[in-house]
């Protein structure tokens, strides 16, 4: 059996977090990839435990950075240009449709580490590294976490 308990670290700044974040590491340790293999991330951190992939619909974050940064910064000035004139449509289509198709895969990784890195960047206190020992209030996992008032 694994055990997930949560090594003590220090204190993690937002530069921190921002450095871990351009590198693809764990926000919370900066020891570890936060990917196993090309596009499979790991559940939980190697090193420390945190937990990367924290259930249904944390994925949408990275799902809108990958899609804005595909859509916006390259398929849709390529479409524009094309009609507008400015490079020959045909080859505007062609390179906006390779774009649409491989951007994606390419910047799968860059796009859950930049959402792990916003996340934290807004919200510190959620790493485990910066949560006060005795606690109880916030608990480190969601599955933890006792939603009754």
């Amino acid at each position: 059996m694994i055990d997930h308990t949560l090594k003590p670290l220090p204190k993690v700044r937002r530069s921190d977090i921002v450095d871990r974040g351009l590198r693809c590491q764990c926000p919370n340790c900066g020891q570890a990839k936060i990917f196993r293999s090309t596009l499979k991330i790991n559940h939980r951190c190697p090193y420390c435990g945190m937990t990367l992939e924290r259930g249904d619909g944390y994925y949408l974050g990275p799902l809108c950075i990958n899609y804005g940064i595909a859509v916006f910064g390259v398929v849709a000035p390529l479409l524009l240009a094309g009609f507008a004139g400015w490079i020959p449509f045909r080859p505007a289509m062609i390179a906006a449709g390779i774009a649409a198709l491989l951007l994606p895969l390419l910047f799968y990784r860059l796009s859950w580490s930049l959402w792990l890195m916003s996340y934290y960047f807004c919200l510190p206190d959620e790493l485990h590294a910066n949560r006060p020992e005795d606690c109880d209030e916030l608990l480190f996992e969601e599955e933890q976490r006792n939603f009754e008032h």
